[in-house]
């Protein structure tokens, strides 16, 4: 991948840190500006007698009330144009070091408004949320507060590490219809998805599971980290959430091989279902720009991505330019049975920077679509999405290894088919270099061998998109379409 030249710039950075005292002093001015910049904001603001008197006073003196709200804030903003902070602090001249600085300081005083307008927007569906047991009693403060990481667990958990990969991940994860389903199988036969890295962006990965050793690199952790973004600080990627496990598990089943790079972004326990949501579409668009700056072929995002968050757009648009493939879940119809009308959560869906991917399951012997999975115009195929034997943490007490349903599990099988496709048909230098043409050139190829017949269909419709993926067809055809262009 061309883009990699960046790697060996930011393990410099590190280094570099502690040897110059200047980023200090920028870091330190640029928090000065944030937190001033918050109270002129907050002191005007026409919705300022929504909040607590409690809240106005914490955040009046945020910078000693709220440990680490700056620093949280800023690792977000800063990944976006990490490269080209990196290579101004390599340089480390004056000049640099001053166009840091400007730079730096100025996205510090965008992300203080940002803040002061996410303590007052809420969800369509905040008064569900209010009633969810994390939720519950807390202030506008915390709220916002839990959606930048606040309150997310970071201990490593008590296992002897005697006990590390020593677990025997059961048959059913090789066994599983949803691999035949996609056809995967016969793919083996010439790959299982080496040299292939998918970034998978969720609540972290289970580091001591059987499964995953030798199989995961470095990954990002948005959600503990608490010191400057150039510091190299790596928090321990740890998964208590379940979900980022489960959804990694699915992805090995359909590519064994590939590379797993682990992007924690959220937390389940603390961060679902959030009554204020701003800072959660700005942890998904740093995760992508992570991801894409430190060498991922493929994103794998098991919930939605909304093109209305400009955030979130530009991060979306930076990965199609860059021939980094993302697959996203369509989403599951919510809590009917709670109240919540489907209506509300449907969405404008990406129409061609992702792969949206809608589900399927195994009904009476016969595959067709989920009957839960979010329709829309834009699903472009459909994966397996009920009945997908997926693995827990080991060290989560209680939890097994089960069969579990939802289209979370869509988006990794798909990322999972697109790295065989990867693997069985490497895209050469010059066809990456040409922005989006290899996102293009897959998402073709699996929406021509996508299969309706299977579901008992003639045409395509708004819940499997061109039908469901075949690995083994989609690969053959982006091969084909390697050999033209030689």
């Amino acid at each position: 991948m061309f883009f990699s030249s960046f790697l060996p710039l930011f393990s410099e950075v590190g280094n570099l840190n502690g040897q110059n005292d200047q980023l200090s002093l920028i870091f330190k001015e640029a928090k000065t500006e944030f937190f001033a910049i918050v109270n002129k904001y907050l002191e005007k603001h026409f919705r300022k007698a929504e909040l607590t008197q409690e809240d106005l006073d914490r955040i009046a003196n945020a910078e000693e009330g709220i440990p680490c709200l700056f620093e949280r804030i800023m690792i977000l903003a800063y990944q976006k144009d990490a490269p080209l902070y990196a290579e101004w602090i390599k340089k480390g001249d004056e000049e640099s070091l001053e166009k840091f600085r400007g730079r730096f300081i100025d996205l510090a005083k965008d992300y203080a408004a940002r803040f002061v307008g996410s303590l007052f927007r809420k969800q369509p569906r905040a008064d569900f949320a209010m009633m969810l047991p994390h939720n519950k009693g807390k202030s506008t403060l915390d709220l916002v507060l839990q959606t930048l990481g606040f309150n997310a667990k970071k201990e490593l958990p008590k296992l002897p590490k005697e006990k590390w990969f020593t677990n025997i991940v059961e048959p059913d994860l090789n066994s599983q219809w949803c691999i035949d389903a996609v056809n995967a199988r016969e793919c083996w036969q010439k790959t299982q998805g080496e040299g292939v890295v998918v970034a998978v962006i969720d609540s972290g990965i289970d580091p001591y599971n059987s499964l995953f050793k030798d199989r995961v690199i470095p990954g990002f952790n948005s959600v503990t980290q608490t010191t400057p973004p150039w510091s190299g600080d790596t928090p321990p990627m740890i998964d208590y959430g379940l979900h980022g496990t489960g959804v990694s598990s699915a992805l090995l089943a359909i590519a064994p091989q590939c590379q797993i790079m682990p992007v924690r972004i959220h937390d389940s326990d603390t961060m679902n279902d959030p009554p204020y949501d701003y800072w959660l579409t700005e942890q998904a668009a740093a995760g992508i720009y992570w991801a894409v700056h430190h060498g991922a072929h493929i994103i794998s995002k098991s919930s939605r991505l909304l093109p209305a968050e400009p955030a979130v757009a530009e991060a979306v648009r930076y990965a199609y330019e860059h021939n980094v493939i993302i697959c996203s879940s369509a989403g599951n119809i919510p809590r009917v049975h709670l109240g919540l009308r489907p209506e509300d959560t449907l969405y404008r869906a990406f129409d061609k920077e992702v792969l949206l991917i809608g589900g399927v399951e195994k009904y009476e012997g016969k595959i067709r679509p989920w009957p839960h999975s979010v329709p829309g115009e834009f699903v472009d195929v459909a994966a397996p999405s009920k009945d997908v034997f997926v693995l827990v943490p080991v060290y989560m007490e209680g939890m097994k290894n089960a069969y579990v349903a939802g289209t979370s599990l869509s988006a990794p099988i798909a990322a999972g088919v697109a790295a065989l496709m990867r693997s069985a048909a490497p895209p050469n230098l010059e066809l990456l270099k040409k922005p989006g043409a290899y996102v293009r050139m897959v998402t073709q190829s699996l929406k021509e061998t996508a299969r309706l017949e299977v579901l008992a269909l003639t045409e395509p419709n708004e819940y499997v998109g061109h039908g469901l993926i075949d690995a083994a067809a989609a690969a053959e055809r982006i091969r084909k379409e390697m050999n033209k262009r030689k």
